[in-house]
């Protein structure tokens, strides 16, 4: 984790106009963090102290289990926030949030959230638009799982998480967050490498994202 102080240099990587709270008073108590792949943002074992807003890169919220299982819950992108339950009083215990590749974070703390941000009327009624978003963004997953085939919401989520084009999820989380079997999972990745989808690598896979597009149009069209 690379932790850093708000500076000019890093004014490049944020979206006054998408953030109009994210004042100079605001950024000038803030950090700029990078973390590395595979490296924990938030911990389920440690109390929440910053408000994070994703800049760059993707994460994954993870779910312990209490029969020690890891659920994946979401997945994130720039622009997302992380911590934004517990600001509005939701969330005692964080997920665990871990960065898919190289990320860098904006961290509000807490304190400044309370003290400068939950008192302006502006700031709470844009958490607020903000978590009713990804709640019906869930409600649609949920959805999405019941009309269409695996091979397109497959498709469609490996363009999403996939990073430089390189996919290396664990597969037994995903075949849990798209509510379908091991078995069925493994089948379906193996029709996407053999219609030249994608192509089975060390890492995991290399993904074709103009081609799983076209794939995902059949099924909207379907």
């Amino acid at each position: 984790m690379n932790k850093k102080k708000y500076s000019q240099v890093n004014q490049t990587l944020i979206n006054q106009e998408r953030f109009p709270f994210l004042t100079e008073k605001i950024l000038q108590q803030s950090f700029f963090i990078a973390y590395d792949r595979n490296e924990k943002i938030v911990s389920q074992a440690k109390k929440m102290s910053h408000l994070f807003i994703l800049l760059t890169g993707k994460a994954r919220i993870i779910q312990q289990e209490p029969n020690g299982k890891n659920l994946i819950l979401q997945f994130l992108e720039p622009g997302d926030f992380i911590g934004e339950l517990t600001v509005v009083k939701a969330e005692e215990t964080p997920k665990d949030v871990i960065a898919i590749g190289s990320v860098n974070c904006l961290a509000i703390p807490l304190s400044v959230v309370e003290a400068d941000l939950m008192t302006e009327a502006d700031f709470p009624k844009f958490i607020a638009k903000y978590i009713g978003e990804k709640l019906l963004l869930r409600m649609e997953h949920f959805s999405n799982a019941q009309t269409f085939e695996l091979k397109y919401r497959l498709a469609a989520l490996l363009i999403e998480i996939a990073v430089n084009e390189q996919y290396s999820e664990n597969n037994t989380q995903i075949a849990y967050y798209l509510g379908v079997s091991y078995r069925h999972l493994t089948h379906t990745f193996k029709f996407l490498r053999e219609n030249g989808y994608i192509e089975k690598n060390q890492a995991g896979y290399l993904i074709y994202p103009t081609k799983l597009r076209q794939l995902i149009n059949e099924g909207n069209e379907a």
